[in-house]
């Protein structure tokens, strides 16, 4: 169990990458992000992987037929990681001060009763850390002809990690016990995955409704999933109390699992016939899992100013079959004396379900499936001229189905904006995004076209800029788009 929860710490900090897959609250690419996290009818082209396939068919440029996403000139990247209740001031404020005792010695910050209170407050809803790190390894996108759609390929990698802890786990640290407490520490939380997608995509449009939409595009994406490892607390129902003459009891009820790629050599320390293997670390582990996703959108134009867009996305699951363990607990354990050896012993090893761990021969995840829907203004074609550049107004509703990672049964309400200066090669980028895990965020950014080349870049937390020392998280996203 140690080696698991080493890997698990080792994975939770490690810079991996993750793909253009949107779930309900996960960062997708850079004009998005810029945008708010918007993407349902805004999406062109290879920006709808992951969001909105039907979006593939719309092109910016409508004469050139290839989109091609390469690690040159930039790669498409980015990156989340934080939580959504602890900023930098009171991390510093709690953690990050020291002062120096009679003997010279560094010790850390005294906290009053009042700073206990404020800390255990900030825990309120859990201590949830997040990390969200993508990037696309490849992707291609061919468009033949409006009669013939569009066809995509995409290679992308998908990681997360979502770790919460316990709030009454923090009111134990910082209170202490006294007879008659009960400490519950159900709401603790681990998940952490990395997926690989093979993405083939088609888009096409047709005509729909003709008295309702001038343009009216479906498409969809067949995603083959390879899984390289999992971690997961699927269920805990566990807590501590303390009776009368400081008794100690602790109710251990837990389930967990995992998957590693045989590659990593992750030993499990129930297993007692396993022998020292090398791992191997490189960019195409073996797969310890693999499954299947759907993607599905619809996109409509109802004419110059207003268009609307609807989608699913991640429809499927993920069935893990190489080295897959249960971790498992249910025993109650008293403590009369805690010099008592005898009492404390096998203490560990009753807690952490040693004993009646095993491996087992599948485990079966969900995709983060969520429900996209969108409305776009085009404000230039609406004010018929009246206005410099083309200016594009966007709203976005996400409703994730499960709360897998970067999903959130919480919805997520958006709005964005970009306006291209007449003329100019360069746009700019803003949104408001609302719920969710972040709960708030202000997206800007700005890109450039070469008409060939595309650069873009921004933040879904550009607030922050101008309060860093408020700021709960670090998020950016960039990438660049070869067209010909």
């Amino acid at each position: 169990m140690k080696t698991i929860l080493i890997s698990a710490i080792a994975i939770l900090f490690s810079v991996q990458v993750a793909a253009q897959s949107a779930g309900s609250i996960g960062i997708t690419d850079a004009r998005s992000v810029a945008m708010g996290n918007t993407y349902t009818t805004a999406s062109k082209g290879l920006g709808g992987l992951g969001t909105n396939p039907a979006t593939i068919f719309n092109r910016k440029d409508s004469t050139r037929k290839w989109e091609i996403i390469t690690v040159l000139p930039i790669p498409q990247m980015g990156m989340k990681i934080g939580t959504n209740f602890l900023s930098i001031d009171e991390f510093n404020y709690f953690f990050g001060e020291s002062s120096t005792n009679a003997a010279g010695e560094k010790v850390g910050k005294y906290l009053t009763s009042d700073d206990k209170s404020r800390l255990v407050n900030l825990f309120s809803e859990g201590g949830t850390f997040q990390s969200d790190l993508q990037a696309t390894l490849f992707a291609i996108s061919f468009k033949p002809s409006a009669k013939a759609g569009v066809f995509t390929f995409a290679i992308s990698d998908v990681f997360g990690s979502n770790v919460t802890f316990p709030k009454e786990l923090v009111e134990l640290l910082m209170n202490g016990n006294t007879p008659g407490d009960v400490f519950n520490f159900n709401d603790t939380k681990l998940q952490a995955w990395w997926l690989r997608k093979y993405s083939l995509s088609w888009a096409h449009g047709m005509t729909f409704l003709p008295k309702v939409f001038q343009d009216f595009n479906y498409g969809f994406s067949m995603n083959i999933v390879s899984g390289f490892f999992y971690v997961g607390i699927d269920k805990m129902n566990s807590q501590f109390s303390t009776g009368a003459q400081n008794a100690l009891t602790i109710k251990n009820d837990f389930m967990a699992h995992s998957s590693f790629s045989p590659d990593f050599a992750v030993e499990y320390s129930f297993d007692s016939t396993s022998t020292k293997m090398k791992s191997s670390y490189g960019p195409f582990p073996s797969p310890a899992g693999n499954g299947f996703g759907f993607d599905f959108g619809l996109w409509g134009k109802i004419n110059d100013v207003w268009s609307v867009g609807l989608s699913f996305t991640d429809l499927g699951s993920v069935n893990w079959k190489k080295n897959v363990a249960e971790f498992q607990a249910n025993t109650e354990v008293l403590i009369t004396n805690l010099a008592d050896t005898n009492q404390t012993k096998h203490l560990g090893d009753k807690l952490t379900g040693k004993d009646s761990s095993k491996y087992v021969g599948e485990l079966k995840t969900s995709l983060p499936t969520a429900m996209h829907i969108g409305v776009s203004f085009q404000l230039d074609k609406f004010v018929k001229g009246y206005f410099p550049g083309k200016m594009l107004i966007v709203v976005d509703y996400n409703q994730g189905f499960n709360d897998q990672l970067r999903n959130s049964k919480k919805p997520r309400l958006s709005v964005g904006a970009e306006w291209i200066p007449s003329n100019w090669i360069i746009a700019f980028r803003t949104g408001l995004s609302f719920g969710g895990f972040d709960k708030f965020g202000w997206g800007a950014g700005a890109g450039l076209d070469f008409g060939f080349l595309e650069l873009n870049g921004g933040t879904p937390d550009f607030h922050y800029l101008f309060m860093p020392n408020g700021a709960k998280r670090v998020s950016f996203a960039f990438d660049s788009k070869w067209k010909f």
